[in-house]
């Protein structure tokens, strides 16, 4: 995910203690105890970043999956702060649901609504279209979410010709092949999450046991790569252009 933001900003990548995938086969009401322990060391490592590090810069936050769920902790947790809330160009969290109910709690938890918008975050996850509920987003659950191909909130379906490029990985992380126009995406309006079309999703396995056929959860930003890049660099720009 650096080469993401590579390009547009500094990276700092924290080393923290994550739960282990054995830890979702336990019932999600049970997970809530491993996340905070985890979670100790990330804010740790942000709050040394704020105070060694930034030095008033703008502030780009990334977290997939389980990282996204740090992110959103920081974002509870720090940025009900105004001063720090208006150096966060954007926080990228893709891969673990942001609700209504939450977004209300938090209101610094303000989620994209175009494309270039800052201040703001960008988040979503990817199953098939007949996929009705998933152990990221179980069913009843609606998500907050914007498509990264014509970034709107609603169902607008956007065509595969809006995909700049994705690239995608084998197991250990190596790139093992890139393509333009993969695929298009359209927010599912009852759940929330991006529906991924013109793929065949058995050819997109779900890697980790605890997801099903269809879940396309690990290729929520491989699926994406350029757009996410080119945008990174367009939300940092209108940044600078609105802040001195």
């Amino acid at each position: 995910y650096r080469e993401i933001f590579a390009p547009t900003a500094r990276t700092f990548s924290p080393v923290y203690r994550q739960i282990t995938l054995t830890t979702y086969n336990l019932p999600p009401a049970d997970w809530q105890s491993y996340l905070d322990f985890a979670y100790q060391d990330v804010s740790a490592a942000f709050d040394y970043y704020l105070k060694n590090e930034n030095n008033g810069r703008p502030i780009i936050i990334m977290g997939f999956s389980q990282g996204a769920y740090m992110g959103i902790r920081l974002m509870e947790d720090y940025f009900g702060d105004e001063e720090l809330a208006s150096r966060l160009v954007a926080a990228y969290l893709i891969g673990w649901p942001i609700t209504e109910k939450m977004a209300k709690e938090y209101p610094q938890l303000k989620m994209a609504q175009s494309e270039g918008d800052t201040g703001v975050i960008v988040s979503f996850d990817c199953e098939a279209p007949e996929i009705t509920e998933s152990l990221i987003n179980p069913a009843g659950q609606k998500a907050l979410s914007i498509n990264p191909l014509n970034w709107k909130t609603d169902s607008t379906p956007a065509d595969k010709s809006l995909n700049k490029g994705s690239r995608l990985l084998n197991g250990k992380g190596e790139v093992k092949r890139e393509e333009t126009e993969l695929c298009g995406a359209y927010i599912d309006p009852e759940r929330g999450v991006l529906k991924i079309t013109d793929i065949d999703p058995a050819d997109y396995k779900p890697v980790i046991p605890v997801l099903a056929p269809g879940v396309l959860h690990i290729y929520d930003t491989q699926f994406f790569y350029q757009n996410l890049k080119d945008n990174a660099a367009l939300r940092l720009q209108n940044y600078l252009e609105t802040h001195n």
